[in-house]
């Protein structure tokens, strides 16, 4: 995950907090943004599972409109002790709305080469 300047925001903004519904992320997750983010922007966040685990994340505006936007979360272990490796995913659809932006997550990127 990049930080600071890059397409993941400002330096000093405090990441924006998603929750997620699941302990886990998945295709077609729901990631409802909080309702001060009326549209998509590239952002650090603060990702929260429903078992409470906090972990950095960022949401990646496309190089080209005609790209999807990305979802990198960092790795953590869940509550139950399940590692989770650092992973970032397409997001299939961005939506704006009157309840805050919602994010979905697509398919997963690869995990990098060792």
């Amino acid at each position: 995950m990049t930080r600071g300047g890059g397409t993941g925001g400002g330096r000093d903004a405090a990441p924006v907090p998603l929750r997620a519904g699941h302990t886990h992320l998945f295709r077609g997750a729901r990631l409802p943004l909080p309702a001060t983010v009326s549209a998509p922007r590239p952002c650090a966040l603060e990702l929260e599972f429903s078992d409470g685990v906090r972990t950095p994340a960022e949401l990646l505006a496309p190089v080209r409109p005609d790209e999807p936007w990305l979802l990198a979360a960092g790795a953590h272990r869940t509550a139950a002790g399940t590692a989770l490796p650092a992973r970032s995913w397409l997001v299939t659809r961005v939506t704006p709305g009157e309840d805050g932006t919602e994010p979905r997550p697509g398919e997963p990127l690869p995990p990098p080469a060792s």
